[in-house]
């Protein structure tokens, strides 16, 4: 059974995920895009932004962003692999 993580440790994993989150919202919505994909999860503006901060994301909100976004779960929890499920780098494209 593996221990549990150290406080630091478990800080970078959140804020590697923050960051990943950020991106996805970058790559399909643009800078100002946060509104937008708020409303597609259905969270308020200002929880996608604490997010994006650090603040940690429940299983629900993460499992939601990968069914919107094709967001890779791998790529997404790790930051290893292909971005998207299906390659896709923005929905205008």
């Amino acid at each position: 059974m593996e221990k549990p993580l150290r406080e630091p440790e478990w800080h970078v994993l959140k804020m590697g995920l923050a960051e990943r989150v950020r991106e996805i919202r970058l790559a399909l919505y643009g800078v100002n895009g946060g509104p937008m994909l708020a409303e597609a999860l259905k969270i308020p503006f200002r929880t996608l932004h604490n997010y994006e901060s650090g603040c940690t994301i429940p299983a629900h909100t993460i499992l939601r962003l990968i069914e919107v976004t094709g967001a890779h779960p791998h790529w997404l929890l790790t930051g290893m692999g292909e971005r998207f499920l299906d390659r896709r780098e923005s929905i205008t494209g």
